[in-house]
């Protein structure tokens, strides 16, 4: 018996590793695990601590699979409940399969792959680029972090959630991520936005259509999902689709296939999806909002994007950044930036993250007389919801009818929050859906949904 993984784990009647060294690389949503493989034996894989790999997901069984180890490498299914993919493709339970060079197994939502000719222990760690892409800054640990996932998953091929809050920067993460994926990097990277698709014009739009389909199609028409062919294909907003269109979405991921709008024959794609969202999916499967088979498809592994104000250290970075093309495209010397008007930014909670600090800058540049920007060159909103020491705040009170019992504890935080925003907004539903990031549809539906009164602008009487 030897102790075979870097982790402390030890694994029952298997001979030492070669000295060419073999690892198992586990990544799990924002975590990844490596082991160091012996030269021969067969490792149990699953969610029981009785494993010599135990998965966290919920979505793998005690015990799943088993990876016969000795001069070639084979992945067995043992009658796993959710089954076992390798590249994509399930595999027979009770079947060896052969693994390749940097094929990637994935059980539920996670996925395993095999690095060849470096032991775990001297592994290196591979330090994240400043610059994930042109013009892109990173400054802050948590977001180094976001990169180096980033580069850890994107030549795998797995599916992969992006998490945060609208401006945080998920669609710059989603192409960061298509950039390094080895072949397919070479291939489209499609934007398609979820919340824009009517649900008249989904499949028309995703799947194409033939001319002749339907009223007006004068033509052939490829869909967005086949032009992504051999690329990534980037589902922003993934958790606006209504339910209909999240059933045709599922049955496309699960075939990997399309057929167009009038067509007769299907249409094989080799498409990466990478979804993003605002939305706490889970919570949203939960009350039945979003398919649980569709959420486990999208979610191979999920990347948290921290908000603008979890992440101070990049805030002057990035004002440097926006002055800089601001000037740039203005044809004029960069301002300075007042100490006071420093301090109202430093100050500001920044709801809508890095999209609304470049505009705010974009604005506060082309408002400024001199070369100095002032804080009277900022938007009136911006200085009038800072702290409560710098000027007033509002609240919101609740009415007799407001009722929380039957609310799950995910849905009455999304109730605060809710509560909150329209508070800070007096009211106005629109400007509180843009500072929730999502639509104002939405936002009265969540109103109705949680016996939140339609607010009006007596309801938010300003504290003095």
């Amino acid at each position: 018996m030897g102790d075979t993984s870097t982790l402390g784990i030890t694994i029952e009647g298997h001979e030492p590793a070669s000295e060419a060294g073999r690892t198992l690389v586990v990544m799990e949503r924002a975590s990844l695990t490596r082991y160091q493989l012996p030269a021969r034996g067969a490792l149990r894989i699953g969610r029981s601590e009785t494993c010599d790999v135990v998965l966290q997901d919920p979505a793998a069984s005690r015990v799943h699979a088993l990876l016969h180890v000795a001069d070639a490498l084979e992945i067995e299914d043992l009658g796993s409940h959710n089954g076992t993919l390798v590249q994509h493709k399930r595999l027979p339970s009770g079947v060896k399969l052969e693994l390749a060079l940097a094929d990637s197994i994935q059980i539920g939502g996670a996925v395993l792959m095999v690095q060849h000719g470096l032991r775990a222990a001297q592994t290196p760690r591979r330090e994240c680029a400043a610059e994930p892409l042109e013009g892109v800054v990173v400054r802050d640990p948590r977001m180094r972090a976001v990169y180096e996932l980033v580069e850890r998953v994107a030549p795998s091929g797995l599916n992969v959630l992006i998490l945060g809050e609208t401006g945080v920067g998920k669609e710059v993460v989603a192409e960061s991520i298509h950039r390094r994926a080895g072949a397919r990097s070479h291939g489209p990277f499609v934007r398609i936005n979820c919340a824009a698709l009517s649900e008249s014009l989904f499949e028309s739009e995703l799947f194409g259509h033939e001319r002749g389909a339907f009223t007006g199609a004068l033509r052939t028409k490829p869909g967005l999902l086949e032009v992504a062919d051999k690329g990534t294909a980037f589902l922003d907003e993934v958790g606006e689709l209504p339910l209909s269109m999240q059933a045709k979405l599922l049955r496309a991921l699960e075939s990997r296939e399309i057929t167009r709008v009038g067509g007769l024959r299907a249409l094989p794609i080799d498409v990466r999806f990478v979804a993003a969202t605002n939305r706490d999916l889970r919570a949203e499967v939960e009350r039945g909002a979003f398919r649980e088979d569709l959420y486990f498809r999208l979610n191979g592994l999920s990347i948290s994007v921290p908000p603008l104000r979890e992440r101070p250290a990049e805030l002057d970075a990035l004002l440097e950044h926006f002055l800089s093309a601001a000037a740039r495209e203005m044809r004029r010397p960069r301002p300075a930036v007042a100490e006071a008007t420093l301090r109202a930014l430093k100050a500001y909670p920044w709801p809508g993250n890095i999209r609304e600090l470049r505009n705010v800058v974009e604005s506060a540049a082309v408002r400024a007389v001199g070369d100095r920007i002032e804080p009277g060159d900022l938007p009136r909103e911006l200085l009038l919801q800072r702290p409560a020491e710098s000027g007033p705040r509002v609240s919101l009170r609740p009415r007799a009818t407001d009722t929380r019992g039957e609310l799950s504890p995910r849905q009455a935080a999304d109730r605060e929050r809710i509560l909150s925003a329209l508070s800070a907004c007096h009211g106005n539903q629109t400007r509180a859906a843009e500072q929730l990031g999502m639509p104002r549809r939405t936002l009265v539906a969540k109103l109705a949904a949680y016996r939140i009164p339609r607010p009006r602008k007596l309801d938010f009487p300003t504290e003095l």
